[in-house]
């Protein structure tokens, strides 16, 4: 919102020439690396660059990083947390605790619901193969072919665990992110998510009667002109083909494969909830 109102200030009027501003958003900023990549991108596309960052560290870093690369930055909180640090005479506290005399009638956030939202922002962020980046900071990364519900599965554990969950298809003709066979993924965290031939192929069928898919390609089959290819989406031949790739793959990157067929999602984020609690006792899920 600061942005948007600073930027109106400065684009095309009658006494000024024409300012085109295009902008990106990158969330989840969480080490110095990254940081460093983003400010080497701006540097390289003469950006300037407006950061709103809590960690102190972090902002002093940043900053430090900006003035040696010659990138113009904005930073939105530091100014703010310096000013009331001053007026209030100590540094700011971090904490979700109740002031002394304020009202209680409210109930106060806690750190638990915070970090549901980090998880939940995270995973919507990392679904579907997106921001691949992001892999290596997930508790959990979901793999499996098409239509195996890795999307609902990843948002249940964010709501209900507070994971971080990545997700990332596997498909027979497009090669995995290059993120994700990396040595900066622990292959303890990736599940596999498998299922029969039978149980794809229904759901499938069904996605594509949903989607209306095969009355055009009927349609398109009777029609006196050349009829296109029909999808092998549902097909079971290709199915097979799709579901022994992702297996190999697993069994070659040392994924842990886990067969959904006919278990409920309930059942299914339950059973991944144990494997992650017996790999990392120290992951918490309150």
């Amino acid at each position: 919102q600061v942005y948007t109102v600073g930027g109106g200030q400065f684009r095309s009027n009658a006494q000024s020439q024409a300012c085109t501003l295009r902008t990106k958003l990158f969330t989840f900023i969480r080490t110095e690396e990254r940081m460093a990549e983003l400010i080497k991108e701006a540097q390289e596309s003469n950006a300037m660059i407006i950061f709103t960052l809590a960690n102190p560290e972090m902002r002093e870093k940043t900053m430090k990083m900006c003035e040696l690369s010659k990138v113009m930055h904005v930073d939105l909180m530091g100014g703010i947390f310096d000013t009331m640090s001053s007026f209030f005479g100590q540094a700011p506290r971090g904490s979700l605790d109740v002031p002394n005399g304020a009202s209680s009638r409210r109930p106060m956030l806690s750190d638990s619901y915070f970090r549901r939202i980090d998880a939940v922002e995270f995973t919507l962020k990392a679904d579907d193969g997106q921001s691949p980046w992001l892999l290596e900071e997930a508790d959990v990364v979901l793999v499996g072919v098409s239509r195996t519900g890795k999307t609902p599965l990843s948002v249940l554990l964010s709501q209900t665990l507070n994971l971080r969950v990545a997700n990332v298809p596997l498909v027979l003709e497009v090669p995995p992110p290059k993120e994700l066979l990396s040595t900066a993924v622990d292959p303890k965290r990736v599940i596999c998510l498998t299922i029969s031939p039978g149980a794809l192929g229904k759901i499938r069928s069904s996605r594509l009667k949903t989607a209306n898919v095969r009355a055009v390609e009927e349609k398109a089959a009777t029609s006196t002109s050349e009829a296109p290819g029909r999808s092998n989406y549902a097909d079971k031949t290709h199915m097979v083909k799709e579901l022994m790739n992702a297996r190999r793959l697993a069994d070659r990157q040392g994924w842990t494969e886990f067969d959904v067929t006919g278990k409920a999602i309930e059942e299914t984020a339950g059973r991944i909830a144990e494997i992650l609690k017996g790999r990392f006792p120290d992951l918490d899920f309150s």
